[in-house]
């Protein structure tokens, strides 16, 4: 991608032509005889870098965009679309955006008719003709426009934006996230760095959650474990269970008109029934016990007694005895029959008698229960209000310790597929060695000429971290002489060029252009002197890229570092594409 063109309509700056190699946006100081210099904070150079980015979709709110939102506030963007153009694989494309409606755009090739849509949609076409590569075997989202561009488009925003870490270029976003766009930028296969970055964002969305629930359960019900928690449900549908029946009682108690009286009938009922059954059961064992008299008389024993006074009488005595004891027998046996249908009778009558007393005693339980109810539910709204507490109560807790059931078990889930990522670092690292080592030549290169004085034959890792959340770090340049904020700028402005002339010589899909605003700021000049014949050498080698950074004639230049036939204020301000003035500012008196 090569950016051809950017301009408004209607003309509110004047329209400025891309071209190759540098692409100077230069600030430059109107000295007039006996005035004071004027500043050239405000003139409008970062304000252009906005507008390109504003051409690639970028947000436009106060907080992401204070300087084209305050112009537009103050109407001078109002009515204003700006247009892009810019080349992919030899076909020439626009993209034009208003500020009136930004939340849609057009996009198509130079000379089609504008059909604006759906900035989202513009955006996922966008991502497609500058990153979709065919032949990528990682992973890539037609959705990373605004995570793709940054790297290429960098622009102070505000005084504290540094520009000091070549990796975190989106300050907001977490290592893990950025690993799989460096990948991709890089075309290494980034598969891995997207699973772990979704495993830490399920991670993060997981573990406040459970946290949370976890807190609701044991503070809302004062439980102290699951355990509890799980005997609290039980303890409250057992609750519910006596609730519901207490209503059901206490609605039958007004239905049949139950009251104290009728408890107190029945109470004498079966007092009369048990009075009735002991004096049965007293019949019965009288009777048996009748049963058990002795009638048995030794009739020869007697005889032998009288046998010495009377031979006959003591046979006639004999003989008497043993009729009466006959006649005893019988008159026992008789009544035997008569005793056991008597108690046969009396022991059906005690049953039927117990099976009436418990029915009695069935119905005097369930209006005790009845009076109960009635005596303790005073209002059947309540009541049920009370009921319904419970019941929401138990449905809450229950849908809590399932929630939280389930996602415990995602979480373990999640790190088991995490810990076989840390597994799998070692083999990523040894299938990238030899894209690593290429990627080291080219850094090293870039930086050996932009620092000959601190020069280094290594400066460029891909190391492995399973220990951390990103599991992979790139370490860019981080000798000490590198740590300082100036060449911590110098860092990003070697890892930028070396991503753009990587893609360059490995000939994929990337855009060829890069956008620096203020790195240069805190940088020795004779760094900016050493990149610019960098640049020139690239580009006379036939590489096709493009350069646009901003500079001030005062404070990043002047006729004292060296080789001033070689760049100077004139020069640069000869080259540049867009010159501003304190007199001449981009969008005029603003």
């Amino acid at each position: 991608m090569i950016l051809r063109r950017i301009y408004s309509t209607p003309n509110v700056f004047s329209s400025v032509t891309f071209k190759p190699g540098i692409n100077f946006i230069f600030g430059q100081k109107e000295v007039a005889e006996g005035e004071e210099k004027k500043s050239l904070n405000g003139i409008g150079k970062s304000t252009f870098l906005d507008l390109i980015d504003f051409a690639f979709l970028s947000s436009f709110t106060k907080q992401s965009n204070k300087r084209l939102f305050a112009a537009y506030n103050k109407g001078i963007l109002k009515g204003v679309s700006i247009t892009l153009e810019f080349e992919v694989d030899k076909k020439a494309y626009q993209i034009t955006r208003p500020f009136d409606k930004p939340n849609s755009a057009f996009l198509g090739k130079i000379k089609e008719k504008e059909i604006f849509t759906d900035i989202e949609n513009v955006k996922e076409l966008l991502c497609d003709i500058i990153f979709k590569r065919e032949d990528y075997s990682g992973y890539y989202s037609n959705h990373w426009l605004r995570k793709l561009i940054p790297f290429y488009v960098k622009i102070k925003k505000s005084k504290r934006d540094r520009f000091a870490d070549p990796i975190q270029y989106i300050r907001e976003l977490t290592e893990a996230e950025l690993n799989q766009y460096h990948f991709f930028l890089l075309n290494i296969d980034n598969k891995l760095s997207t699973t772990n970055y979704q495993v830490q964002t399920d991670l993060k969305r997981l573990n406040p959650t459970i946290s949370e629930i976890s807190r609701f359960i044991t503070e809302s019900y004062q439980v102290e474990d699951f355990s509890e928690a799980q005997k609290k449900i039980n303890s409250l549908h057992y609750e519910i269970s006596k609730l519901e029946n207490a209503i059901n009682l206490f609605r039958l108690s007004y239905k049949y008109k139950i009251d104290e009286d009728k408890a107190n009938k029945l109470t004498e009922e079966i007092k009369q029934l048990w009075f009735e059954n002991n004096s049965d059961e007293r019949k019965i064992d009288s009777y048996r016990d009748s049963l058990r008299l002795d009638i048995s008389v030794k009739t020869g024993h007697i005889k032998r007694i009288y046998e010495d006074l009377n031979q006959l009488l003591a046979e006639n005595i004999k003989k008497t005895l043993d009729q009466a004891i006959d006649f005893r027998k019988n008159l026992i046996e008789s009544r035997k029959e008569f005793i056991e249908e008597e108690i046969k009778r009396l022991e059906e009558n005690i049953k039927n008698k117990n099976e009436e007393i418990n029915k009695k005693e069935e119905e005097r339980s369930k209006i005790f229960s009845f009076l109960a109810a009635k005596k303790a539910i005073r209002d059947l709204t309540e009541a049920y209000a009370e009921l319904d507490r419970k019941k929401n109560d138990a449905a809450t807790l229950q849908a809590k310790i399932q929630i939280y059931l389930d996602l415990s078990q995602e979480k373990k889930d999640i790190q088991h597929k995490e810990k076989e990522i840390e597994k799998s670092v070692y083999q990523f690292k040894m299938q990238i060695q030899k894209q690593e080592q290429e990627l080291n030549n080219v850094i090293t290169t870039i930086y050996n000429a932009l620092y000959p004085e601190i020069e280094s034959s290594s400066v460029f890792a891909i190391d492995l971290k399973p220990e951390t959340k990103s599991k992979i770090q790139f370490n860019v340049i981080t000798n000490n002489e590198m740590l300082s904020e100036g060449k911590g700028r110098g860092r990003v402005l070697v890892y930028d060029l070396s991503v753009l002339f990587y893609a360059i010589e490995k000939n994929f899909k990337t855009p060829r252009f890069l956008i620096h605003d203020g790195v240069f700021d805190g940088m020795d000049k004779t760094h900016f002197i050493k990149l610019y014949k960098l640049l020139q050498d690239e580009l006379l080698k036939g590489k096709q890229f493009q350069y646009i950074v901003t500079l001030n004639e005062e404070g990043t230049l002047s006729d004292k570092f060296g080789e001033s036939e070689l760049v100077n204020p004139t020069k640069i301000s000869e080259e540049a594409i867009l010159v501003l003035t304190p007199t001449k500012k981009l969008l005029g008196a603003f």
